[in-house]
């Protein structure tokens, strides 16, 4: 087994980023898991959004 080839099978990205403030907590998260999925979530509560989540 090569180094590359078990990169390949092993790679995970995970990122949110996110605050308090006048609206609530809000935030942008999202993920690329090793098995192929992407999962998305999105919370905003300006004008009364709700919270978006897609995988």
């Amino acid at each position: 087994m090569t180094v590359d080839s078990e990169i390949d099978k092993q790679f995970y990205l995970h990122y949110y980023v996110g605050h308090r403030g006048k609206f609530g907590h809000e935030f942008l998260e999202f993920e690329f898991r090793p098995d192929g999925k992407f999962r998305y979530a999105n919370n905003s509560n300006y004008k009364n959004d709700t919270m978006i989540r897609k995988e």
